[in-house]
């Protein structure tokens, strides 16, 4: 129950970062929301996305990383991955 729990806390803050950044609302991004075919997201504004979450989940990304992420879940899983 914790890990979800986790997950969820995860999620919101992943989400959060990512509306800031797209200037969307929050509830338009979910778990399974694809950065390029839902969120309309180019190689930009994902660097800045992830400036953004390496900043606040203090990790770091690398770019073969990014290139592994598609939806809003393969980031979740990333972060939660490296807090184990």
């Amino acid at each position: 129950m914790a890990e979800s729990v986790d997950r969820q806390t995860v999620f919101e803050k992943v989400a959060a970062a990512v509306a800031t950044v797209l200037s969307v609302p929050v509830d338009r991004i979910g778990e399974d929301s694809s950065f390029t075919a839902d969120l309309v997201v180019d190689s930009l504004l994902m660097y800045e996305i992830v400036i953004d979450l390496e900043e606040l989940f203090d990790t770091r990304i690398s770019d073969n990383d990014i290139d592994q992420i598609e939806t809003v879940s393969d980031v979740v899983d990333f972060i939660i991955a490296r807090k184990d």
